[in-house]
């Protein structure tokens, strides 16, 4: 299963804080547009209803998922590109390097544990 992020706005079409922010995520999705696994989704939130993992008290509202980790984040950092793409970059990375070392640690334990000792042989 191939690993994924979203970076979620929440916005109003009134919100001037939004439309200031809207640029900003354009960059965001123009300079990770050839990774694939990164997904820059905008919602409007006075046509949808929120659901309720969200807790949208204003707009605009960022939150960023991993499928490696399943967090779901909220974003309060600096909405400038260099900073969302940096947050996108460190949280992703480090949530799907630590499932990469626990599925690997999982794996040598199953192959030693199921191996008799001096059984080992080298075919090819």
């Amino acid at each position: 299963m191939a690993l994924f992020v979203v970076l979620l706005e929440f916005y109003a079409p009134w919100c001037g804080h939004c439309r200031k922010l809207a640029p900003i995520l354009e960059e965001v999705a123009v300079s990770l547009q050839d990774d694939e696994d990164v997904v820059i989704a905008k919602m409007d939130g006075t046509a949808n209803d929120i659901p309720t993992d969200f807790a949208v008290e204003g707009y605009p509202a960022l939150y960023f998922y991993s499928s490696s980790g399943g967090d779901l984040l909220t974003y309060d950092g600096q909405r400038t590109a260099k900073e969302l793409i940096s947050f996108i970059k460190k949280n992703r990375g480090a949530k799907a390097a630590a499932v990469e070392v626990t599925q690997t640690d999982a794996v040598e334990e199953e192959v030693t544990s199921s191996t008799p000792s001096g059984s080992i042989q080298d075919e090819l």
